[in-house]
């Protein structure tokens, strides 16, 4: 079985360097929602030019995707996947207009979860293409110009993802992947 992964707000924690930064740009951001009150996953949707640019030097920022933290007990079971025989590949989307997101999540994925899986290591800005049996992602729709081979699984309970009724991972546990198997 194949299962891929997305990397922000699913095994790394992408919402709290994003909110440190905005308490960094201060007064000025004081009106942009924090993780824990974003209701649209489109950071932009709603926001004024002003806030717009501020958001988008946030996400610019060199260095951005290597300071996350890793959520717990996801290495647990992506490597017990692995172990069990499984394929497992860690799928993101670079922002593009980042000049070191690209170099900064494969750091992060070599400095968490070890060399050899920079290997596993996808990204693209268009996960349909990319073939697999489950893709668990914290974004609830997800789109590109191929039908999925995949069962989409949401991740977390995040504001922005409530709307949906695809399967739901809320936490991992060193058996979650090894779970979604023996459902089938």
């Amino acid at each position: 079985m194949r299962f891929l992964v997305d990397a922000d707000a699913v095994i790394a924690h992408w919402g709290p360097e994003y909110d440190r930064c905005l308490d960094r740009v201060g007064e000025a951001a004081a009106g942009i929602p924090r993780t824990a009150n974003q209701e649209q996953w489109d950071l932009k949707a709603g926001r004024t030019p002003e806030e717009c640019a501020i958001i988008e030097s946030i996400m610019q920022e060199p260095g951005f995707y290597s300071r996350l933290e890793p959520i717990e007990g996801a290495r647990q079971a992506l490597k017990a996947a692995v172990k069990a025989g499984h394929d497992v590949r860690i799928v993101s989307a670079p922002y593009i207009s980042n000049p070191t997101c690209a170099s900064d999540k494969f750091d992060w994925v070599t400095r968490h979860y070890g060399k050899h899986w920079a290997s596993r290591l996808i990204l693209t800005n268009d996960k349909t293409v990319v073939h697999g049996d489950f893709l668990i992602d914290d974004k609830a729709k997800i789109t590109g110009s191929m039908e999925p081979t995949w069962e989409h699984i949401v991740f977390g309970d995040y504001a922005y993802n409530q709307d949906t009724d695809n399967w739901r991972i809320h936490v991992w546990t060193p058996n979650t992947l090894l779970n979604l198997e023996a459902m089938l």
